[in-house]
């Protein structure tokens, strides 16, 4: 994953304009793109007992994945963090989608790269 300075070094910009674009398109993408279907009932306590319970009609497709991070200086954290599987660094994101992928139940991004895929699915039922 690389930093800020290394993308502003690729595109020829300081490392504080290659944030400041990065958080720019990331607030954009994040009106354009739906939110997942327990993000947008999440405020209210109600409508999301109403989608939890009418998730358990439906099969659920969940899919995870690991994202290399850079490697922590702590001896403690780079523990936490590193996957054997693939031997590196690694955060651990999470998909839950309805069959055929259309419509997107949940997402979990940013676990521990250890974390089995069954776990992280017993920690978000």
């Amino acid at each position: 994953m690389p930093t800020f300075e290394i993308l502003g070094l690729q595109f020829g910009i300081s490392k504080t304009e290659a944030n400041d674009t990065f958080h720019y398109w990331v607030g954009i993408l994040r009106e354009i793109l739906p939110a997942s279907l327990l993000e947008q009932v999440e405020e209210n306590d109600s409508s999301k007992a109403i989608a939890l319970e009418l998730l358990k009609e439906f099969r659920l497709i969940v899919d995870s994945m690991e994202q290399p991070r850079e490697r922590p200086s702590d001896n403690q954290v780079q523990q936490e963090y590193f996957s054997v599987k693939k031997k590196q660094h690694t955060f651990k994101n999470q998909f839950i989608t309805l069959p055929e992928g259309k419509n997107i139940v949940d997402i979990e991004i940013g676990k521990k790269g250890p974390t089995s895929d069954i776990s992280l699915f017993r920690e978000q039922q």
